[in-house]
C-alpha cells in the first residue's frame, strides 16, 4: 500500500489512514481491505467527488471528526467489514454514559465495537509515565489509552449498553469484540544531535523522521534539510508535496513571528534535494514548551 502518486489531499489523507500509522491497534484492518485498493484509491484520485461530498456533509471541521469521515468512508467502500451503527450515544435514565464509535461487523458475522482515534504525541521522558503527549500538554497516550479501555470499550457491557445492542440488532447477547485503534505519528524528542543519529540509524519503516524539536535548536534541522512546509489541521495525516518550501534560511524568523502571535506548537514537513535523507515530519516548539 503506498500513498505515492496521489496528489489530491483529502484522497492522501484517506490512503494514509488505510495504510495503517498505528500507535495502538487491536484490530489488523489489513486484513480486510479490498485487495484493488490501489486501484480504487487511484479511481478515487481521478474523480473524488464522492469523497469531497462526505468531507463537507461533516457538521464539524475538527480533524477528529475529519478522520472519523475518512474512516467510515474507508470501511464503507474500501473494506469487507459491514456497518452496524456508528457513533451513537448509550444511555440510562436519561443520562448519557458515553458514545460508540463504530458497531461493525466481519465477514465471519461477528461484530467488533471499534473505538477510533487520531493523535499526535510529543515525547517528554521526564514527565514519564506520562512521557508522551500531545502537542497542547493536555492530553497523554497514557491517559487515551485507559480512558478508552476503561470506559468507552466497556460500554457496550454494561445493562443500557447491551440494550441498546440488542434494540439495534433485533437479537439478543450476540457477543462483540471490542477493539482499540489508535492512528497517528509518536514525535521523538529530537533536541540533541545524538538522537538524530539513533533514529536516523532505525530507518523508519513509514519512511518519514518523526520528532520535535524547541525553536532555539532548529539548527539540527537545517543542518539536514534544505526545505519546510506548514502542515495545517486537518491535514496532519499524509505529508504534503514537496514542493514550494520555506527555506531553512527563512524558517527561523518565520517560527519566532508566528510564535509571538500564537504559542501553540507547528508541524513542519522537512526535506532535502541534494541527499538522500528520508523526509521529516517535524514539530517546533516555543522555548518554554
Amino acid at each position: 500500500m503506498t500513498i505515492t502518486g496521489l496528489q489530491h489531499p483529502y484522497v492522501k489523507d484517506l490512503a494514509w489512514l488505510i495504510a495503517g500509522f498505528y500507535i495502538e491497534q487491536d484490530c489488523n484492518l489489513a486484513n480486510y481491505w479490498h485487495h484493488d485498493v490501489e486501484a480504487k484509491l487511484q479511481a478515487l484520485e481521478d474523480d473524488p467527488v464522492p469523497l469531497i461530498e462526505a468531507i463537507n456533509a461533516c457538521k464539524s471541521h475538527f480533524l477528529g471528526s475529519y478522520f472519523e469521515t475518512l474512516f467510515s468512508f474507508a470501511i464503507k467502500h474500501f473494506s469487507s467489514l459491514g456497518i452496524v451503527k456508528e457513533h451513537f450515544q448509550i444511555q440510562q435514565e436519561g443520562k448519557t454514559l458515553g458514545e460508540v464509535d463504530a458497531l461493525l461487523r466481519d465477514p465471519q458475522g461477528r461484530l467488533l465495537q471499534c473505538e477510533i482515534a487520531v493523535k499526535f504525541y510529543l515525547q517528554r521522558p521526564d514527565l514519564a509515565p506520562h512521557d508522551w503527549i500531545g502537542p497542547n500538554k493536555q492530553d497523554s497516550l497514557a491517559k487515551k489509552v485507559a480512558r478508552a479501555r476503561q470506559h468507552q470499550l466497556t460500554l457496550l457491557k454494561s445493562p443500557a449498553g447491551r440494550q441498546a445492542v440488542d434494540l439495534i440488532l433485533g437479537s439478543e447477547n450476540e457477543p462483540i469484540a471490542d477493539q482499540l485503534l489508535i492512528f497517528g505519528r509518536l514525535f521523538f524528542d529530537l533536541n540533541l544531535a545524538k538522537n538524530w543519529q539513533e533514529k536516523c540509524a532505525e530507518n523508519p519503516v513509514q519512511q518519514e523522521l518523526c520528532g520535535w524539536l524547541k525553536l532555539e535548536n532548529l539548527a539540527l534541522l537545517g543542518e539536514r534539510y534544505e526545505y519546510a512546509k506548514l502542515m495545517s489541521k486537518p491535514h496532519w495525516l499524509a505529508l504534503p508535496e514537496f514542493t514550494q518550501g520555506i527555506a531553512m534560511s527563512e524558517l527561523s524568523n518565520f517560527l519566532r513571528d508566528k510564535f509571538l502571535l500564537d504559542d501553540r506548537p507547528i508541524n513542519l514537513c522537512c526535506w532535502s534535494e541534494k541527499s538522500n535523507q528520508i523526509p521529516a515530519n517535524i514539530f517546533v516548539v516555543p522555548n518554554d514548551w
